[in-house]
């Protein structure tokens, strides 16, 4: 949204433009959050479980999706009931949470990580020591107040939000209910933004005049910035060439490991030639 804004301010002074995982820059932030219990449960079930199932023989959750997310729900509950206290770190359900939000950004790592840490809080005792360690990294980074101060002076103050908490309240408990592993998280932070002083900026309608060719890239399962709100994007940057991602739902696509990606990318930065049109990339592992 930084990037696009800026050069819908300043067109001028943009020679070349990539986006790389595109928030849905040309409406509200409060209309693109709300499609986002949808994509992270999209991830977690579609992406992330079925690799998981994929490697029971390792991590032991269950050789089909369902499986693994019965077992995911079944630790969600015993940490609700019974928080692992390790040291200072205390381990329940909003770790869980949150670990597994952060786990799923993106495959390589992001899931070896999350698996081998939900594999070690079925013994926590008896865990491997290096099992552990990764446990309280991916589980012990929680949301940090610095990271919150900031994420809600943009997303509160960029455009403005619906005040009726009575609305947020009936949402939170939708998205709960259909979208559990960030559905919860509607009304603890629109909350924040249904409180926050009225915006005195202006308004920035993003349309791309003026602007040289911009390219977008986004994987169709990102979590975080998702396919559809891209799209949208892509329709009012007029101009702009998309670079789709399939099979993919990594969160960030250059630099990576697609060729198509960083060709696409690095001829178009080097020559100033964008595609002609918009690109389809297979993800490599895929192709």
């Amino acid at each position: 949204m930084i990037g696009a804004y800026y050069a819908t301010l300043f067109p001028h002074r943009i020679e070349r433009m990539v986006l790389d995982s595109n928030i849905g820059f040309d409406g509200t932030w409060e209309r693109f959050q709300l499609g986002q219990p949808m994509s992270f449960q999209r991830r977690f079930e579609e992406d992330f479980l079925p690799w998981l199932a994929a490697r029971d023989a390792t991590y032991h959750y269950g050789t089909t999706p369902a499986e693994a997310k019965a077992r995911w729900e079944a630790r969600r509950a015993a940490l609700r009931e019974h928080p692992i206290v390790d040291g200072q770190l205390t381990l329940g359900p909003n770790q869980l949470d949150n670990g597994t939000i952060q786990g799923i950004y993106r495959e390589n790592n992001g899931f070896t990580l999350l698996a081998t840490a939900l594999a070690a809080l079925d013994d926590w005792p008896a865990a491997d020591p290096a099992a552990r360690t990764t446990a309280r990294r991916v589980f012990g980074d929680y949301l940090s107040p610095e990271f919150l101060a900031e994420y809600f002076a943009v997303t509160c103050s960029d455009t403005p939000w619906t005040r009726d908490l009575s609305l947020w309240a009936a949402r939170g408990a939708e998205n709960t209910a259909r979208w559990p592993l960030v559905g919860a998280r509607t009304l603890a932070f629109s909350a924040v933004c249904a409180a926050w002083p009225t915006p005195t900026a202006p308004r920035v309608r993003v349309t791309g005049a003026g602007l040289p060719p911009t390219l977008m890239l986004n994987s169709v399962h990102d979590p975080a910035t998702y396919y559809e709100a891209a799209l949208s994007a892509h329709r009012a940057l007029r101009g702009s060439r998309l670079v789709t991602v399939t099979d993919n739902g990594d969160h960030g696509q250059y630099p990576g490991p697609n060729p198509c990606v960083r060709t696409a990318v690095e001829s178009y930065l080097l020559t100033g030639a964008a595609p002609a049109g918009d690109l389809t990339c297979p993800s490599p592992t895929t192709s």
